[in-house]
């Protein structure tokens, strides 16, 4: 059972994703992966942008459910294994929304990136949006998860084998209303 699941039916998540870069440096037609994509709620927002083919993965059942009750027009999908059920380079760009922030190991980041690097295309791009803090902060949530608000070097450095496209931080708001930031980078894979 996922740490999510307990609260999948009335968590909100709040995290905004930077609509001008995305729609500058990924083209609408692209197939984009919305990895954690919890209830659907950036899934969502990608499809109101014009992003038509865009498949949803998250390892909550009930986020995932709750998700194809709200928005039954998504393509929304559980997986709970380490490795994403998807052939090599499928997606030209996958999306992560405040998904790196709730992984509170070193390792097991790394290890998640490299199989996001697996199924994104040559030349494709990730876009990470992530809650980050001046320093390095580990905290459990209010919701009970454990959390990682990196330093914005901390989330550039996941990308050090790609391209970084755009590198930039804004203030934010945490789903229990605490001030932070937000990194917002997108890098493009070599050939």
């Amino acid at each position: 059972m996922s740490n999510w699941d307990s609260i999948a039916n009335t968590v909100e998540f709040n995290l905004e994703i930077c609509e001008s870069d995305l729609l500058r440096t990924i083209p609408t037609e692209s197939k984009i992966l919305d990895f954690g994509c919890g209830y659907g709620r950036i899934s969502k927002q990608l499809r109101s942008l014009g992003y038509l083919n865009t498949v949803g993965i998250d390892s909550s059942r009930e986020m995932i459910g709750r998700g194809l009750r709200e928005f039954p027009y998504l393509d929304l999908r559980v997986s709970t294994s380490t490795h994403l059920p998807f052939p090599d380079s499928e997606f030209d760009a996958i999306l992560t929304c405040a998904v790196i922030t709730c992984i509170d190991n070193t390792q097991e980041r790394k290890r998640v990136f490299n199989e996001l690097n697996r199924v994104l295309k040559p030349q494709g791009v990730i876009y990470m949006a992530e809650f980050s803090s001046l320093g390095s902060i580990r905290f459990n949530s209010e919701q009970g998860v454990s959390m990682w608000h990196s330093s914005h070097e901390e989330l550039v450095y996941l990308a050090t084998s790609m391209t970084v496209l755009v590198s930039k931080q804004s203030k934010a708001v945490t789903m229990s209303g605490h001030n932070s930031h937000a990194s917002h980078i997108f890098a493009r894979k070599a050939t």
